[in-house]
Parts: C-alpha cells; structure tokens; sequence
C-alpha cells in the first residue's frame, strides 16, 4: 500500500488467506481486475480514492489472472468486477466500472 490510497493489492492470495481477510474484517470492498483491462485501469484511481474517504471499509484489489480461483469461486466473467463483502458474505456483486458517484451509492446502499 502507498500513501495515497489503503487499498491492500494482491496479484496472489490463497484461498485461506481471502477467507480469513473477508472473515477478519467488517465490511471488504473487492476489486477485481487484471493487468491489461483498460478499464480497470481506468477505475483504479476512483477506487483508490474512496479507499481513503471510508475507513470502516477494508478496500482489496486481486489480479484475477494470478488468482483465477477467485474467478472460478465468484463466478466472475467480466473484469472490473466489484464484489462487497459484510461480515464474511457476499452481498453485492458489480460487473463493469462507472464513476465515483456510482461507487458512492453502491456503498451507501449496500454497505
């Protein structure tokens, strides 16, 4: 993590440690991405600014090729996708990147 955000970046996670991180943490906001997509890139930045305006949110960003598990177990076929997590579950899954308004309604309402 850099100063300008708390975004915890992972390119691999095992499953046991993803497990214990959602499980270990209130409310986790998930962005996953991979190295190439254009608007993932696109999108970092927006996400890396909420990160810093929300503290009672954990902020995580998975490359899913080095993670395809993740894919696999969320059933994940289009990148960005956003997934939100309170209190060990998933509550909402997001599919494509939008602007920070959008972000901001999506945590309101969801979270």
């Amino acid at each position: 993590m850099t100063e300008n955000h708390k975004v915890a970046e992972y390119d691999g996670i095992s499953e046991d440690e993803f497990n214990s991180m959602v499980n270990n943490n209130g409310k986790v906001f998930l962005d996953i991405f991979t190295q190439w997509c254009g608007p993932c890139k696109r999108v970092k930045p927006i996400f890396q600014e909420l990160s810093l305006e929300h503290d009672d949110i954990k902020f995580v960003s998975v490359d899913l090729d080095q993670n395809r598990w993740i894919g696999d177990k969320y059933d994940v076929h289009a990148i960005p996708t956003f997934l939100m997590f309170k209190g060990g579950e998933m509550i909402y899954k997001h599919l494509g990147g939008m602007f920070k308004d959008g972000f901001e309604n999506m945590i309101k309402e969801k979270f």
